[in-house]
């Protein structure tokens, strides 16, 4: 049996004062987790981020119909204001974001990764996975965005697509017991991915996995920044242990 033994949720806004456009949702009952990172282009993609992981937690089957329901509950929440025509097209032109959602059930774990949102699995012996499997310079490329309106998006809105783009985790020999789940937005995940070795990249992961709290991830993820260590980006982090 899969077991969540605990769970924490970070965010941090590109700039001071503005929102963050990345969106972090969980069910620790249903064992449903989403990340959904917002493109900036978008009038509301905190918005949409935001329908795209509530559609998660609600059905985690994954297909057309669900990204439809996902429209309709983004249009459902975030009409633009009847006088505000400049709003109008821009929401008739679209709101764009990536999306994760992780599923653990027993005995594996099933991932819906579209575009550059990444969830790394660290194992208890420290081996670690990647989900989608990207190296750092590919952080750097348009990623595949899912589109609030049918027909928009750089994602083919079709069955295959959507099951293509699904992972399963099988549960190890070991169990699932001491594996941990860190998903990210795309800023964190390039640092991590661009580690020069497998021992870097575990201790990048476990510097982030060690952030006690909010705070203390903003204050880290500021630092990061400023230095040029981490590309100045909004940043979101889900970290499970089993």
């Amino acid at each position: 049996m899969v077991r969540v033994r605990a769970q924490r949720a970070f965010t941090r806004a590109k700039e001071t004062g503005r929102i963050c456009e990345d969106f972090i949702l969980g069910c620790r009952a249903k064992g449903r987790y989403a990340v959904s990172d917002g493109a900036s282009i978008s009038y509301d993609s905190r918005g949409w981020a935001r329908a795209l992981c509530r559609q998660f937690l609600v059905d985690a089957a994954v297909r057309p119909e669900w990204l439809q329901a996902a429209r309709d509950r983004f249009a459902a929440a975030s009409p633009p204001p009847a006088e505000d025509w400049a709003a109008a097209h821009a929401v008739d032109r679209g709101n764009f974001a990536t999306f994760l959602g992780l599923a653990i059930t027993d005995p594996h774990i099933v991932v819906h990764a579209i575009g550059d949102t990444t969830l790394f699995v660290i194992a208890p012996d420290g081996q670690v996975g990647m989900v989608p499997d990207m190296a750092g310079d590919a952080f750097r490329r348009d990623p595949v965005l899912l589109c609030s309106r049918a027909g928009r998006g750089a994602f083919d809105d079709t069955e295959a697509a959507f099951v293509a783009a699904a992972s399963t985790i099988r549960v190890p020999d070991t169990g699932w017991e001491g594996t941990r789940l860190l998903a990210m937005t795309d800023a964190l995940a390039e640092w991590v991915a661009s580690a020069a070795d497998p021992d870097e990249r575990r201790g990048r992961l476990d510097e982030l996995a060690g952030q006690p709290d909010g705070e203390a991830f903003r204050i880290w993820a500021s630092e990061r920044i400023a230095s040029g260590v981490v590309r100045s980006d909004d940043c979101a982090l889900l970290m499970i242990e089993l």
